[in-house]
């Protein structure tokens, strides 16, 4: 028979999560701007089967995995953004869970409660929430992961449905960012070092290798990355979140930068050896190192899990100077440490909150919502007027954001061409085009189009980029069914 303290200390922390999730859920932005591409892209394909509608989503590329986790939302909930968010805030509280076992059988209790609360009220964790971003899937995909590793290794058999949920589990991580090769490259080490036997280590190796090489070629690359970032203004916001103002270049963002790589480096050479024991540590020891070549939000997020699911049990490691010196003097410091910590993370909570319930976006989302507001206001006029809405297909430097912010069908960029003549035979079909002109992916195209100054017109130009309208557009005449 169980006893009520057992069933109190077993439920406690799911119901704990609960509450997170529902707080969670209220301070997440419900506009469909500062959005992650790849999660935008995934979502859009997703409605669109849901709806069995035939769209220009499907012509954005491959999408990642994340389309297969939120394909039962295409169906229920087809157009909700704030139902992907929900499911996201759900994956990573399930996630926190299963890190949290993970640290409590490496370490104490005490070790896991603390990482878990502070990843949880992390304002990076808020922003990678808002945005979507991969990061969160990649923690769970490590963590999930783990747990399958070992169950798995407790009941064996050879192309089992364990085995199958581990490859699946390899091509979802690699599909969402290339730290995702974590996974994968972590789970063979394992099968190298510590085999069942010959013949199932032989199956791994092939079906790893395989489910990796057959993501990679359905992919093509990873079209949706942030462009390279420097790691010391990354690493400033792995425990208080993004500069909402841009002040990537004050001293004190490259203080609190370089500081928190030198923590990283003390942690990575002081538990290396605890970690790299365990594949769930493994996981985060690699991403933490091999990410930083990258320096994008997502491996800021890894750090932070890794800072605390494998910083924390370092710093609460029991001191000689500080034994025998009474509660206060151990874990006094903690205490005005934690309080620190906490205080400013729900304040900087407080301010992404602030931020975005303000109106404010970034120059890029600005330059899209700029086109959404225009197209938004021709369809009032149109139905003003009761007549037919022009026909409206933009080619966007962000088509996926594009679309699900106008509600209109959006296209990659064309291609540049040799000459301006050439690149006017690409545009037909197209009313509107919007980039970052100065992006060195889009200089020869902006120089073409520059040339075409006679057909194509600027109706707005921001540091965000550039939106550009097609004087006489050859758009096809639409079907009628």
């Amino acid at each position: 028979m169980v006893k009520t303290d057992d069933l109190f200390r077993r439920y406690w922390g799911y119901a704990g999560l609960l509450i997170w999730s529902a707080f969670a859920a209220y301070f997440v932005n419900k506009t469909p701007f500062n959005l992650d591409e790849g999660a935008v892209k995934a979502l859009l394909l997703d409605w669109s089967i849901g709806d069995q509608v035939a769209n220009s989503a499907m012509t954005l590329g491959t999408p990642d995995m994340r389309a297969m986790l939120w394909l039962p939302l295409g169906y229920l909930w087809p157009g909700q953004l704030l139902a992907a968010k929900v499911s996201l805030i759900l994956v990573l509280a399930l996630t926190v869970a299963g890190l949290f076992r993970w640290r409590k059988s490496q370490g104490t209790e005490e070790e896991a409660l603390l990482a878990s609360g502070l990843l949880l009220i992390a304002p990076l964790t808020l922003q990678q929430l808002d945005t979507l971003s991969p990061g969160i899937c990649l923690l769970a995909a490590f963590t999930a992961g783990s747990w399958l590793d070992q169950a798995y290794r407790n009941t064996p058999r050879k192309f089992g449905s364990l085995y199958f949920a581990q490859l699946a589990v390899c091509m979802f991580s690699v599909s969402l960012h290339p730290i995702g090769l974590v996974y994968p490259l972590s789970l063979l080490w394992s099968w190298r070092t510590a085999p069942l036997d010959r013949i199932q280590q032989r199956i791994f190796y092939a079906g790893v290798g395989f489910s990796v090489l057959l993501t990679l070629l359905l992919e093509t690359g990873w079209h949706d990355l942030e462009s390279w970032k420097n790691p010391i203004i990354s690493a400033a916001t792995v425990f208080w979140g993004p500069n909402e103002d841009g002040s990537d270049s004050a001293a004190g963002t490259w203080g609190m930068g370089i500081s928190v790589l030198v923590l990283l480096l003390a942690v990575v050479i002081s538990q290396r050896k605890a970690l790299w024991g365990s594949l769930m540590g493994r996981n985060l020891l690699i991403s933490a190192v091999f990410g930083a070549f990258f320096g994008d939000t997502v491996w800021s997020f890894l750090t932070l899990a890794f800072l605390l699911y494998g910083g924390l049990p370092w710093l609460l490691k029991p001191r000689a100077l500080f034994v025998g010196k009474g509660f206060l003097i151990q874990r006094g410091w903690l205490l005005i440490l934690l309080l620190l910590f906490c205080t400013e993370d729900m304040r900087a909570d407080r301010i992404w909150f602030d931020y975005w319930r303000s109106g404010a976006l970034t120059d890029q989302d600005t330059l899209i919502r700029t086109f959404a507001d225009n197209v938004e206001q021709q369809r009032r006029l149109s139905d003003e007027n009761h007549q037919p809405m022009p026909r409206i297909r933009v080619a966007s430097q962000w088509p996926a954001r594009t679309m699900i912010a106008c509600r209109c069908d959006a296209l990659p960029l064309p291609p540049a061409t040799k000459d301006p003549q050439s690149q006017l035979v690409l545009l037909n079909g197209l009313s509107h085009l919007m980039l970052f002109p100065s992006d060195n992916r889009n200089l020869t195209l902006s120089e073409n189009l520059a040339y075409l100054g006679d057909k194509i017109e600027t109706i707005a130009l921001q540091p965000g980029g550039v939106i550009l309208q097609i004087k006489s557009p050859v758009m096809a005449t639409p079907q009628k069914h």
